[in-house]
């Protein structure tokens, strides 16, 4: 079969056509694959990763094209539920993820066969199973079959200022429905390097003000639960580099070439408080200006201002459906970890993502989750106006977010105040509002009538 597999074929290790395929989850396939004895690789046919649910659509649409494939492994590490995902697939009739073009009828012959005809195994079991297993001659479906291409949501982008975002929420969730508004919106669509569309913005600032990563808000439409969270927060919380994987964040960051520079920059805001040394980097020159895994998180710097930690990351690259918001907690467990041992407070995080990109399996999920949340507008971090009108002119005092007075304007026209507070205010629905409330200040002295901040 020259043409198999259809999907993914440059992503995939492809063997033989013996029977077996197997699955890594997050586990770099290649690391799996060295660890198979000369007996077990020739039982194999395909090995793959699953990064997330999605992927289950593929190995079916694969599969029913190659009836020779007739026992499927599955192992690795599961980083964001999809191997869980593709558990309750098989055995919990669990198909809210299915691509509609694939016929129920179908989706139900997979997974009648494969729930009887599969393993959930450690990857330390791997080898010996598949020396100990003995495949079934009878190929698992009678016919080859292509199903038709599933429709990915396909909307208008629209005009933008390309580079430059910034988005700002109390709790990780919230800013993430903020990001995936943007990139549904304005995002750019070319193709990457997955063989697949993307939706990319540059440069998106995102800054989180006061989730507690031992608390976290988790919601239904997070693709990850509380469990996969903590399981996630040792790649960025110790040096450990887990079996399969060739680098984690906290590897690089604990130990670089033998450096924990976390340490380093605890030690370095001991020493100086106002020093602007405390950075942390992930990228080896040596290696990663060659290689096809670099790092997606490049760099962190820790400021310390009001007796609180600042915490800025940035990411060359950054897949904001699928990773940005785990990448987000684990962030602000290192930045709570410093601010505990320098005894301060906790400021925001800022993350500057580069490549802020979707990809367009998630396209349609990301327009899912945008409607099933509510998008937060939060308060505006320059302040808040209250519009008055006294003697023929408007007035308008500026307070910050606690309530204190901290200037006022006087003008009679709605045009002339905007130009003066226009500095003072960031956030486009405070802008909108504010535009709305001077113009019926205005309207108000013309016509001699009362005017009431928010009366309609």
């Amino acid at each position: 079969m020259d043409n198999w597999p259809k999907y993914y074929k440059n992503q995939l290790i492809i063997n033989s056509d013996k029977g077996i395929a197997i699955t890594c989850g997050w586990t770099k396939k290649e690391d799996v694959w060295d660890g198979l004895s000369l007996e077990a690789k020739e039982k194999v046919s395909v090995m793959g990763q699953l990064y997330s649910k999605e992927g289950i659509n593929f190995i079916i649409r694969n599969t029913f094209l190659n009836p020779k494939i007739k026992f499927l492994i599955v192992t690795g590490r599961d980083a964001s539920g999809s191997i869980r995902s593709f558990n309750d697939f098989l055995f919990n009739q669990e198909n809210g993820f299915i691509h509609k073009e694939i016929p129920a009828e179908k989706v139900e012959e997979f997974r009648s066969y494969f729930s009887k005809h599969c393993a959930f195994i450690d990857i330390s079991e791997v080898n010996d199973f598949i020396e100990k297993l003995e495949v079934e001659e009878a190929n698992w479906t009678k016919d080859i079959l292509s199903f038709e291409e599933h429709m990915y949501l396909i909307s208008s982008t629209f005009p933008s200022e390309k580079i430059g975002f910034r988005i700002e929420g109390k709790r990780v969730a919230d800013a993430w429905i903020k990001v995936l508004n943007q990139i549904n919106k304005f995002g750019f669509e070319k193709m990457s390097s997955y063989d697949e569309k993307q939706r990319e913005l540059l440069d998106i600032i995102t800054i989180i003000d006061g989730e507690d990563p031992d608390n976290p808000y988790i919601p239904d439409y997070f693709y990850f639960n509380k469990d996969d969270l903590i399981n996630y927060y040792p790649q960025m919380m110790t040096d450990t580099v887990f079996p399969g994987v060739e680098y984690t964040y906290g590897s690089r960051l604990r130990n670089h070439e033998g450096i924990n520079q976390v340490e380093l920059m605890i030690k370095e805001l001991q020493r100086e408080a106002f020093s602007r040394r405390a950075v942390a980097f992930t990228w080896n020159v040596e290696k990663d200006c060659k290689s096809s895994k670099s790092p997606c998180l490049d760099l962190i710097q820790a400021l310390i201002q009001d007796n609180k930690i600042y915490l800025t990351a940035y990411f060359r690259s950054n897949d904001m459906f699928r990773a940005w918001p785990q990448n987000a907690f684990g962030l602000l467990k290192i930045q709570k970890e410093i601010a505990e041992k320098l005894n301060v407070g906790l400021g925001k995080l800022a993350i500057i993502s580069s490549s802020a990109h979707i990809y367009e399996r998630d396209f349609l999920e990301t327009q899912k989750v945008i409607e099933k949340s509510k998008i937060l507008f939060d308060k505006d971090p320059r302040g808040n106006f209250l519009i008055e009108v006294m003697k023929k002119q408007i007035i308008v005092k500026h307070f910050d977010q606690e309530g204190i007075f901290l200037q006022e304007f006087k003008g009679e026209k709605a045009s002339e105040l905007r130009n003066k507070i226009s500095h003072f205010v960031s956030d486009v629905n405070h802008a909108l509002y504010l535009g709305g409330e001077l113009l019926r200040a205005e309207k108000a002295i013309k016509e001699d009538k009362n005017f009431i901040q928010d009366e309609d």
